[in-house]
């Protein structure tokens, strides 16, 4: 085993106050005497404990000192060692010594006792701590070894019951441990004040969460911002959506009564647009009070005191420079200190230029929401219904808006249900955001690992490439720039760090990329490209930058600076530019929804706002804040997965008509970089002055366009030069055939006809094309020039080639111009990612979580699937899976991609071209299950991770496979990791075991025949399609029966309803009825002798039709159905339900039995057995083997935490099973007498305990495979 020392998270960095208190407490203890005994320095830990932080600290009967709860409950064990006993305490990290032993049976013995409420173990002496989380000793708890040397020691059974045997069994048995066990360690000297207050504190040792984790939605905000909104969350088929509410006065009932045109989509992107300015103006007031700009808040109802004034806000004051508000703006108090910030969030939307905006809303009252934070605030429970903005204002008011380090740290006025960092923010946005598809958020834990482990390799990379080094981590990295350091050293490094270019092709809110902007601002800080920090130390919380002064342990904090020299005003500036250019440089996204694309745009416009700092003009600060750039380039709203041009296209540089192509390139490059940064755009002016040719350009051009079209704003004159340069680059790229194919016919005919035919179509009801066509000449042909008119007799002949050829195809082509509208032309959208010749490139890392949808709800986008990935495509295949494509093919040689997805690619049918195609294509660098952490809480998906680069694997290559469990969430890199060569993965499946399992599960294939060879067919049990009108209880079956008119009825009609059987029912060798039972009302069948069996005739069960009809809306909506909604669906083997059969549930444990004639639901399958003769016994003892068992799990994946597996037919199909021959006659029938036995004694009590039987059976089996004790072991270990 070996030891890795871990950093302690800041959970609660203590406010001057608290630190005073325990500054005090500390001196007190470090005066106790070092030569003292144990007890006494002990005695004087505790007392630091009880008297800084109340805790009960006490001994129990077996244990010197603990930390007891409330129910006096041990949480905290603790192991203290006086310094003249050296030799009993930890060296130099080594940590098996007799001090851990000790800690290490006092837990044994806790958690003999019952105690699921361990947190911590501290050994310490008086002048270190080494604190332990308790989850790390689980893996001793579950050791057979230390299990056998605790129970001699603990239960006096053995021949060694001394408790020094136990010490020496555990140094042993650590010595051979493979894995790390990690800790905290903590010198316990004065400098270290803040970090010894931080360990000791209940949030950290009694893991109490403080303030809001940014992986958690605050519910209570959530929903009252909702009920403000007029919106509502509505379930639709499992889907959780968004829609305006009939909450009378709310935001969405005074903009309907306004604007009653108005549909809910409307409604709902004019909500959204609001909500954004108003939560982004709630941060901004936040941080300019923080930075003592504001005194006190701006946002209220005696500044803004209807929406005709919050109106004002947003289009005259924040959408307007200094310079350009009018007089009575720059002459308010409050308004004239609001500053520009250039953001397009405060641009007009589409439907606000139409002239739906907010300032006409009615201001009614709104009835307070029955849960209010109102109600819960003195000042406000005695409100009566508010003035809609006023409520808004107070509501907001009374959450705690944080954007600094220092309040998202120093918050101990703050109960955690009120902070609201930009983080939780997302939460909200992203759910506002799913109105309509459902989406999922992933929390900052996820996102964060990912990014880290993305990132620092392709930095590595990148540099060990361009530098010629070899350095394998970011320490190594950062002693080569050391070594070659210079101020223009330092300029260079960084500009090689912003080359890096990342991309998340379904973004969402945004927060992988708002992850990856602050992990390449931790990689710059690691590899000291950010001076300003010198002495100070950065680390990321939650996806939050801390800053620490290293000496004092001081949070950084920006305030307003009287000089530009301010160390402060320094670092703020520093970080403000760096992440400006990361986000400029390096992140790129793209989302199919609108609103994704603005609410990642105001995430990282966020992320810049934190750390906008104060302008000096001349020495003297002018009070106007730094403007954020136009990042909305960078974010595009389009389909990703969708593109016509292949990336692979060339530009066609040596034709003469693209001389100029090289030009545009560079220019197009200018352009984009020009309009990022707006204050390039203010030194526009003529003549042009700028020594780089290429920009010089760029700005001539531009200023051309400005000044023919002197009413366009910069913005609109750069957007639409841009546009020009991306048309004329399309024409240089081979077109799509139907645009080959339709220029032609259309040149041919032109050739042939002249335009004659174009005006002798107006003639024949094709105005409309031949118009357009005629338009579109210039812009199809360099070439072109009005043909003359062909003087030819037969027009009839030129109509007819016209319509057959040139229309036929331009319609073919309009139609392939609308089915392509929303597709993302990865080929030149980005120029960041285009060489000096205009081909592309590609990017460094592609990121993200493809959204969750499944196949059957984009038959519209699969014909376009399948043109664009033809070698990959799967009709079945989940859109999750193309982003694997997309990836690949956007990465650069050696690129790096990082998805969270759906599990379900590495074992379904679907997934088999994908794993084909990662295995020969891909290098697998890691693969993380998550399962058994609940990364979507209202997802029904298990997840994993996968990190792989664009290279092909080499033979030896080898991959970390990762299963986390709750407890490594705060860390998921140093989850227990198993090393596994890429080649032993199959494309049939992806089985993740170490190389023994593996040659196991290989060996009992061998020996055994697939189930699909033993001349079987597997069925699923009945699909009604609507349960809850066909499953009924045995009371309703009564009534049904009680209400048949005749007895003849009443028969037919008991005959009809059959005892059935769901997933959960079905145990090991037998089975537990719920008294379910199904009714039967079959569509017809073929029976068994050839004779047609007609569908039930309802009308003969009129107390049936009288129950289904109470259910006929269900019935007669459903997918799975007869002739009538009174039918179930086709059953081809419906007479093999009477027949004796083995069963198991689809999902679930693996456990199998075996039952007459009982029907089952379609949550089970099962196969025919009553040809096998006693063979069916010998059958189901293999199929309940813990062999088998074995087998199936080492092909599947378990589901959740819950140990529960997919047992899918082709799973089944697999199993290897031994055919009985006549070597292994006698253990066959040995197998079969124990099977009856079992069956016999589950007969009379289906709870019967059968499990020396069923070890019997085990043994059996095991000598059928020929395992090995070893092998054995394995399996009996491994259940």
């Amino acid at each position: 085993m070996d030891y890795k020392k871990l950093d302690l998270p800041n959970t609660n960095y203590p406010n001057q106050e608290q630190l005073k208190a325990f500054e005090t407490a500390f001196d007190a203890f470090l005066e106790t005497n070092q030569q003292e005994n144990e007890n006494h320095q002990n005695d004087a830990f505790n007392d630091l404990l009880k008297g800084v932080f109340k805790y009960k600290v006490k001994p129990t009967k077996k244990i010197d000192s603990t930390i007891l709860n409330e129910n006096n409950e041990v949480e905290v064990i603790i192991e203290f060692k006086a310094l003249k006993n050296p030799n009993e305490f930890i060296k130099k990290g080594d940590l098996n010594v007799k001090a851990f032993h000790e800690s290490l049976l006092s837990y044994l013995t806790e958690r003999k006792e019952g105690n699921n409420n361990l947190k911590h173990l501290i050994l310490a002496t008086i002048k270190e701590l080494y604190i332990i989380d308790a989850n790390e000793f689980e893996v001793f708890n579950k050791d057979k070894e230390i299990e056998n040397a605790f129970k001699n020691c603990h239960d006096r059974k053995g021949n060694d019951t001394r408790t020094k045997a136990f010490y020496d069994a555990c140094q042993k048995r650590l010595n051979e441990f493979d894995r790390s066990l990690k800790y905290h360690y903590i010198p316990l000297k004065k400098e270290n004040l803040a970090l010894i207050y931080q360990a000791l504190s209940p949030n950290f040792l009694l893991k109490i969460p403080k303030y809001s984790d940014a992986n958690t939605l605050n519910k209570d905000f959530y929903e009252e911002l909702l009920y403000i909104l007029g919106l509502e969350e509505q379930n639709d088929k499992g889907k959780i959506l968004i829609k305006p509410s009939r909450t009378q006065n709310s935001l969405s009932d005074a903009l309907k009564k306004e604007y009653k045109n108005l549909d809910d989509e409307e409604v709902m992107a004019l909500l959204i647009a609001w909500n954004n300015r108003i939560l982004f103006l709630r941060l901004l007031e936040s941080l300019l009070i923080s930075f003592k700009h504001f005194e006190n808040p701006f946002l209220t109802t005696e500044n803004f005191e209807n929406f005709n004034d919050l109106n004002t806000l947003f289009f005259e004051v924040l959408a307007k420079k200094n310079s350009e508000r009018l007089p009575e703006i720059k002459e308010d108090k409050i308004l004239e200190k609001i500053p520009y910030l250039n953001s397009s969030l405060f641009d007009k939307t589409p439907l606000e230029l139409k002239g739906h905006e907010i300032k006409l809303l009615d201001n009614k009252k709104l009835e307070i929401y029955k849960n209010s934070v109102l109600k819960k605030h003195k000042d406000y429970q005695k409100e009566k219904p508010l003035p809609l903005l006023k409520y808004l204002f107070k509501f907001l008011r009374l959450y705690k808006f944080t954007t600094t380090p220092k309040d998202i740290k120093d918050n101990t006025d703050t109960s955690e249900s009120r902070l609201i960092n930009p983080s939780v923010l997302g939460l909200v946005f992203e759910k506002l955001n799913g109105y309509k598809e459902g989406s999922f958020y992933t929390p900052s834990f996820i996102t964060s690992y990912m990014c880290k482990e993305s990132i620092t390799p392709i930095v590595l990379d990148k540099f060990n490439a361009i530098y010629q080094w070899d350095c394998e981590n970011l320490k190594a990295l950062r002693g080569e720039i050391d070594r070659n350091f210079s101020n223009e050293k330092a300029k260079e490094y960084l500009n090689t760090l912003l080359t890096l270019r990342i991309c998340d092709p379904a973004v969402g809110s945004g927060h992988f990329l708002v992850s990856a902007l602050n992990e390449m601002v931790r990689v710059a800080y690691e590899l000291g490209l950010i001076a300003s920090l010198y002495r100070y130390d950065l680390k990321l919380e939650n996806d939050e930058i801390i800053i620490h002064h290293t000496p004092t342990g001081e949070i950084f904090n920006y305030i307003k600076p009287d000089s530009e020299n301010d160390p402060h005003h320094h670092i703020q500036k520093e970080l403000f530019n760096l992440k400006k250019s990361i986000i400029e440089n390096c992140l790129f996204g793209v989302d199919i929804n609108p609103n994704s694309c603005e609410i990642t745009k105001l995430r990282l416009w966020i992320e810049l706002l934190k750390y906008s700092y104060y302008i000096f003009e001349k020495g003297k600060n002018t009070n106007a804040l730094e403007t954020l750039p136009n990042i909305d380039i960078n974010i595009k709203c389009a389909n990703s997965l969708i593109s016509r041009f292949a990336l692979k296209d060339k530009a066609l540089l040596k034709s003469e008509k693209n001389k100029n192509l090289e030009y545009s390139i560079a220019e197009y490059k200018e352009l984009v970089k020009i309009y990022k940064d707006p204050k390039i755009l203010e030194t526009l002016t003529h003549p042009i002055k700028d020594s780089n040719a290429v920009r010089k350009y760029a700005k001539e051009r531009l200023y051309q366009e400005l000044k023919q079209n002197p009413n366009k704003d910069f913005k609109k004159a750069l957007n639409d030069r841009i546009e020009k340069i991306k048309k004329a680059f399309k024409l240089t790229l081979n077109p799509p055939p139907k645009e080959l194919k339709f220029k032609k016919f259309l040149k041919e005919h032109l050739e042939l006809y002249g335009k004659s035919i174009l005006e002798e179509a107006n003639y024949n009801g094709l105005e409309l094309e031949a118009l357009a066509l005629e338009k579109q000449m210039a812009n199809l042909f360099f070439d072109y020039r009005p043909y003359p008119k062909l003087d030819k007799s037969d027009k009839v002949v030129g109509l007819e080639h016209f319509n057959r050829y040139v229309l036929t195809s331009y319609k073919d082509l309009q139609d392939e111009n609308e089915r392509y509208a929303n597709a993302l032309e990865w080929r030149f959208e980005f120029p960041e990612v285009l060489d000096d010749e205009g081909d592309f490139s590609g990017f460094d890392c592609i990121i993200g979580n493809p959204p969750y949808i499944r196949q059957e709800h984009i038959k519209d986008l699969k014909p376009l699937l399948e043109k664009q990935y033809q070698d990959f495509y799967n009709s079945t295949a989940d859109i999750y899976t193309y982003f694997f494509a997309l990836a690949f093919h956007l990465l650069k040689e050696k690129g790096f991609s990082a998805f969270i997805t759906s599990n379900k690619y590495t074992r379904a049918k679907y997934g088999a071209k994908l794993r084909e195609w990662l295995l020969k294509k891909t290098t697998i660098v890691s693969y993380m299950e998550l399962n058994a952490l609940k990364v979507f809480e209202s997802a029904a998906v298990d997840t994993s991770i996968i990190h792989f680069i664009k290279q092909t694997p080499s033979k030896e290559s080898e991959f970390k496979y990762y299963e986390p469990t709750p407890n490594d969430k705060d860390d998921l890199k140093s989850t227990p990791h198993l090393l596994m060569k890429q080649n032993v993965l199959s494309t049939e499946s992806f089985i993740f075991a170490n190389a023994t399992l593996l040659d196991l599960r290989d060996k009992i294939e061998s020996v055994g025949t697939p189930l699909k060879d033993w001349d079987i067919q597997i069925n699923y049990g009945i699909k009604t399609g609507a349960n809850e009108a066909f499953i009924i209880p045995t009371e309703k079956r009564e009534e049904i029966l009680n209400a048949c008119k005749t007895q003849e009825e009443r028969e037919r009609t008991e005959r009809l309803i059959k005892p059935i059987l769901r997933g959960k029912d079905i145990k090991r060798y037998s089975y537990e009825w719920a008294h379910l039972w199904v009714i039967n009302t079959h569509n017809g069948y073929t029976s068994s002798l050839k004779s047609k069996i007609p569908p039930i005739d309802i009308e003969k069960y009129p107390a049936i039709k009288a129950h289904l009809d109470a259910h006929y809306d269900t019935i007669a909506t459903r997918c799975d159905q007869g002739d009538t909604p009174y039918h179930l669906r086709n059953c081809a083997y419906l007479e093999d339900f009477e027949k004796e059969k083995i069963v198991w549930a689809s999902v679930g444990f693996v456990e199998y039995c075996m039952i007459p004639g009982l029907l089952i639901l379609d949550t089970n399958y099962f196969f025919e057995v009553s040809k096998f003769g006693n063979t069916k016994n010998y059958l189901l003892g293999l199929l309940n083997s813990k062999l088998l068992t074995f087998w199936l799990k080492a092909k599947n994946t378990p589901l959740g935490d819950m140990g529960a597996y997919r047992n899918y037919k082709y799973n089944i199909m697999e199993l290897p099973m031994v055919k009985i021959t006549a070597k292994n006659k006698k253990i066959a029938d040995k197998i079969i007498a124990l099977v009856d036995k079992i069956l016999q004694a589950k007969e009379k009590d289906p709870k019967a305990n059968t499990q020396k039987l069923e070890k019997e059976i085990d043994a059996l089996v095991y000598q059928l495979y020929h395992l090995t004790d070893e092998e054995i072991k394995i399996i009996e270990e491994g259940q």
